[in-house]
């Protein structure tokens, strides 16, 4: 639906992207209302501050109330099973369909998905555009909203979003210039109700793409598209024609493309499996769009991540222990397991709202990684059930911590890796991973 001023709209979703969305249509001069399912003087005393005069519904929805408009503007939070939503005949877009209504066609639009590492891939691609002198607008599912990097658009920038499977669930045609689905892994589950709804949730990113990133390794992460679409595949495999891999090259192991040689693997300023990967994605993107591989190389020696992941805290007593709070699902507490590599052993930290997820691999890399699992949290029964005899169940993460500590010795590595998110017991997964800090600041003064 093209932005015709006499189409009535509805903003649905009051949090950050709803008022983003709404600012959007009123600086386009657009009329619109406003409505949330919370019902709450603050949310009211919001829309009336923030839009006066914009009519705002605040309550249970109906589709019959839904029906009354052409267009409602979906905020990515509120799901598909909410009240009304399922029987509406009105068409229900999300922020990032409008952004791409805004964004030119002439100017390149990166979109990036996956279960796991697309706030870590996103940072570094931003990163080394910049390097390349670039003009580069990020935001999206990391923030800064979509539709608030419109303003500071200028005749050269470029777009990079990073999209979760919620902003990607009512977007269509997204027409990207480069899109890549980094990985697949069961995941939100409870949200989308099913692992095929999460699946046609990811690759909806895909829909008009021009060039895309593939990971070789993940079939789920593969997309269906025309033969002739531009591809750059990569995997920990060796190097093959148009794929980043691995290569032996001055008897050390490098990132390569084809025959070429990028970098040492072991120049990474980060260790594990899942870093390799990840520099393999930013590099191909980048590549897509015209970067020379020295400036991408030069960006990745120094690039040591985002906070909360497999980020190594200060050692205590000999034990080492790493921060992986973002590992909110099986899939990136796997890679982290998978990644530790301890002189000893590996004891995890796990637990929370398991969101419905398909425990059975994640237990398979947890009995041959592991030698205890410590589950804490709402779901620690249901995982303790699938973990077997090796788990130890406690109801608080400290409790689990402490076990842990009493388990370890000199050489041996404890994981906080929770594959689960943490709204059961924590306001979120940075909450979660600053308190683990803390239990490791404590251990140390003790």
């Amino acid at each position: 639906m093209s932005l015709i001023a006499t189409t009535r709209r509805l903003v649905l979703g009051l949090g950050p992207t709803g008022l983003a969305i709404a600012r959007h249509l009123q600086t386009l001069g657009l009329k619109f209302d406003l409505a949330d399912t919370r019902k709450n003087l603050h949310l009211k005393h919001l829309a009336a501050t923030e839009f006066p005069g914009v009519p705002s519904y605040l309550g249970p929805l109906s589709s019959r109330f839904l029906d009354l408009y052409d267009e409602v503007v979906v905020s990515p939070g509120i799901p598909p099973t909410t009240e009304g939503l399922a029987d509406t005949r009105t068409e229900l877009v999300s922020d990032i369909q409008l952004f791409r209504r805004a964004w030119p066609a002439t100017q390149p639009l990166v979109a990036i998905t996956g279960t796991n590492a697309k706030s870590t891939v996103t940072t570094l691609v931003l990163n080394i555009l910049k390097a390349d002198g670039r003009d580069v607008l990020g935001g999206g599912n990391l923030g800064p909203q979509a539709l608030d990097l419109l303003p500071k658009r200028k005749e050269h920038s470029i777009a990079v979003l990073e999209l979760s499977s919620f902003q990607l669930e009512r977007t269509r045609g997204l027409n990207a210039s480069v899109s890549t689905c980094l990985n697949m892994t069961s995941d939100h589950l409870d949200w989308h109700g099913s692992m095929a709804g999460y699946h046609r949730a990811k690759h909806r990113i895909f829909e008009g793409v021009s060039a895309i990133v593939v990971n070789a390794e993940d079939p789920l992460s593969q997309p269906l598209v025309p033969d002739n679409t531009t591809c750059i595949r990569f995997s920990l495999q060796s190097t093959d024609f148009g794929r980043f891999g691995i290569l032996v090259h001055d008897n050390q192991e490098w990132i390569g493309l084809g025959s070429d040689p990028w970098m040492p693997v072991a120049d990474l300023p980060i260790r594990g499996r899942h870093v390799v990967k990840n520099t393999m994605a930013a590099f191909a993107i980048c590549k897509l769009l015209g970067v020379k591989k020295t400036i991408s190389c030069d960006v990745a020696r120094e690039f040591r991540g985002l906070p909360y992941r497999t980020q190594e805290c200060q050692s205590a007593r000999g034990i080492r222990f790493i921060n992986d709070s973002k590992g909110t699902n099986v899939g990136a507490s796997k890679e982290a397991m998978e990644s530790a590599d301890p002189a000893g052993h590996l004891f995890l930290l796990a637990g929370g709202d398991s969101k419905d997820a398909e425990l059975r691999d994640w237990v398979v890399v947890a009995q041959a990684t592991c030698s205890m699992v410590f589950v804490f949290g709402r779901d620690r029964n249901k995982l303790a059930n699938a973990l077997g005899d090796f788990a130890v169940i406690s109801e608080t993460m400290a409790e689990a911590f402490d076990l842990a500590v009493a388990a370890a010795n000199p050489g041996d590595i404890v994981l906080l890796s929770p594959a689960c998110a943490s709204l059961d017991q924590f306001p979120d997964y940075q909450s979660r991973g600053a308190y683990f800090e803390k239990l490791v600041r404590k251990l140390n003064e003790a």
